[in-house]
């Protein structure tokens, strides 16, 4: 008979939207095209789901954590796992029972993830890890830190922080894990924390199908940003006041958004404020085909973040032909290389119009960082190329699969 496929356990977050479930669902899409079945897990948050989880009142009521499974992707299962004290944050990453039983039953595991600590389950149990990493953790939630009540910032800043800390470096440091980032800059910033390099770069290839350029639906002059804009992060104010500012000169500006469920209500007093309620047009998270068909319309991506690991949806732009604009903050001065790709600029509105007009307004210039951004896809974020580095680093991680050269994809 012929042997059960091997079964992979991804300690992920909620798989709604964003960066980290796209790179998951590439995982996973890689995974079974090698005959391996994949089980999604993530710590579920007490404000989604209060019954899962045991705060602090009900320490001693007799519950326990406890895990709902649910479907992610057809055919791909998930589950959501409550924690022992969900009012302290580090004890999101405690591997509870239910962590324990999915953790035996898997033959690999593996991370995607915002910061390194959803690999901290996978310690105790000594198994081998392989984690595709964004960003450290101070980086991905130190400016939600700041709108926090000022009893949750101290109690991050006398216990939460110190602890997050410590079990990061722990991660970075374990000998059983092999740690992949999405950025240069965050290979970087890993390595200078643990004292240690990590295994390399990965970066998530757009599907070539959908993400390509169509210069006969560009828009000139419309501009645009996909990701998470409700997040303190992307710092969407300052492109607000970019866009308000070239429409002041009659620039004919238009600005696209997309990846908030609620923008339009997110943005009211902001756009209101700014005189741009007809001019910014907000859409919902969009799946892979549609957010395709609205890239390739716009004449420009920018990227107005106090802090990105990487920013993949800019990548998908790029394979569109889009040149993109970006402050800089990190990840994005992998690939936003000025003269070539785009321009990068300091956080400050006028330079970001500067920027945008410049390229806008000169279609020769335009043109040229479009061929450079298409020059710099094929060669660094080839779907090809990505498979093949995968595959290694799945062979280098798990003894299980040692003879996985020999099979095609």
């Amino acid at each position: 008979m012929p042997a059960p496929p091997l079964r992979a356990l991804i300690s992920t977050i909620q798989p709604s939207s964003g960066g980290v479930p796209a790179k998951t669902r590439w995982l996973v899409q890689e995974l079974a095209a090698l005959g391996i079945t994949s089980t999604l897990a993530w710590y579920e948050p007490w404000s989604c789901s209060p019954e899962l989880s045991v705060p602090l009142p009900h320490l001693l009521s007799g519950r326990r954590p406890a895990a709902r499974r649910e479907p992610v992707w057809p055919e791909v299962p998930g589950e959501a796992i409550g924690a022992w004290l969900p009012e302290l944050e580090f004890s999101h990453y405690w591997a509870t029972r239910p962590w324990r039983r999915l953790i035996a039953a898997a033959d690999l595991h593996l991370v995607t993830t915002g910061n390194p600590l959803c690999a901290y389950r996978y310690l105790r149990s000594g198994v081998p890890f392989l984690a595709w990493v964004g960003t450290p953790w101070h980086g991905d939630r130190d400016a939600r830190v700041r709108t926090f009540p000022w009893h949750r910032r101290l109690l991050d800043r006398s216990l939460n922080g110190p602890v997050l800390r410590r079990m990061e470096r722990r991660v970075l440091q374990a000998t059983q894990g092999r740690i992949l980032t999405i950025s240069r800059h965050t290979a970087k910033e890993l390595e200078e924390l643990s004292g240690r390099p990590t295994a390399g770069v990965l970066y998530l290839p757009p599907d070539p199908a959908l993400f390509r350029p169509d210069p006969s639906v560009r828009e000139p002059w419309r501009i645009g940003f996909a990701g998470r804009y409700g997040d303190p992060r992307k710092q969407l104010p300052l492109l607000l006041d970019a866009v308000q500012k070239l429409r002041q000169k009659g620039q004919p500006v238009q600005l696209e958004l997309t990846g908030e469920r609620n923008g339009r209500q997110l943005l009211a007093d902001a756009l209101q404020h700014r005189d741009l309620d007809a001019v910014v047009t907000c859409h919902p998270y969009l799946e892979p085909p549609q957010l395709a068909a609205v890239m390739q319309r716009w004449d420009l991506f920018v990227i107005p973040s106090h802090q990105e690991g990487l920013c993949i949806s800019a990548l998908e732009a790029m394979a569109c032909g889009v040149p993109v604009v970006s402050t800089r903050c990190g990840g994005p001065e992998d690939f936003v290389l000025p003269g070539r790709t785009g321009t990068l600029v300091p956080h400050e509105a006028p330079a970001l119009a500067a920027a945008i007009e410049a390229i806008c307004s000169q279609p020769s210039l335009r043109q040229q960082l479009s061929s450079g951004a298409l020059a710099w896809m094929a060669s660094n974020a080839d779907a090809t190329e990505a498979r093949r580095r995968l595959r290694l680093h799945l062979a280098a991680t798990f003894p299980a699969l040692t003879a996985m050269d020999g099979r095609d994809g």
